[in-house]
């Protein structure tokens, strides 16, 4: 059992019951424990506490009343963590909850009234674009989880994608963050082959298509592979 699965198997639950989980594709590590669930992957290292989720069609959302997601999230615990410099949120324990761990973030595809986070009200959260997301997007397929259906990018997009994103990581712990994308990649990788990787990420150009290839050539490095 991975660390914090019951946490997130009822979060998954309650986005059923709502019906919120229609509209979501999980996209961050924790795939890789819905994945495991169906492909021969081997055993790996998983602490993840993070939950990302993009949201499919945000304008749907952009008027109320819609699916209450924000008092969900405040019923199994979490409460909204304001961005020190714009208007972002993430979910995060609320103090009063001490079995909860998780954080939730929820993020959507940039487009040209959609450039900085944005409150939606048919959901009650605040969504945060983030390049790239249309290519999970729109490579989602459904997968089972302990019983819950739940939207997930293909495994192989899902691997280009970390590997071309790791490329973007800012801030402080933007090494210790892109290492821990390859990582992640790597799981996949290890289970399609190097071949499959490379394969999927030629069906991309431009800028990701760059991206990928220089994260890439430092996973070649770092694994020997």
């Amino acid at each position: 059992m991975f660390e914090f699965e019951k946490e997130f198997l009822g979060l998954l639950k309650e986005f059923r019951k709502n019906g919120a989980l229609e509209y979501l594709v999980l996209i961050g590590s924790w795939c890789l424990p819905v994945y495991r669930e169906h492909y021969p992957i081997a055993r790996f290292t998983f602490t993840t506490s993070d939950i990302d989720f993009s949201v499919q069609r945000p304008r749907n959302f952009r008027s109320g009343p819609g699916i209450p997601l924000q008092e969900s999230l405040r019923k199994l615990g979490y409460v909204p963590k304001a961005g020190l410099l714009s208007v972002s949120e993430k979910y995060i324990p609320a103090p009063e909850a001490e079995d909860n761990s998780l954080s939730i973030e929820f993020l959507c595809e940039p487009g040209r009234d959609v450039v900085k986070p944005l409150r939606l009200p048919g959901l009650g959260i605040v969504v945060s674009p983030l390049s790239y997301q249309k290519i999970l997007l729109e490579n989602a397929v459904t997968l089972d989880y302990r019983g819950v259906s739940v939207k997930v990018p293909r495994p192989a997009v899902w691997a280009v994608h970390k590997i071309a994103v790791s490329q973007l990581r800012e801030g402080k712990d933007h090494e210790l963050k892109m290492i821990k994308d390859l990582d992640n990649a790597m799981v996949v990788l290890k289970w399609l082959g190097k071949d499959k990787i490379l394969l999927e990420a030629g069906l991309f150009k431009g800028k990701f298509s760059r991206l990928f290839q220089k994260g890439f050539l430092l996973m070649e490095t770092r694994y020997e592979i």
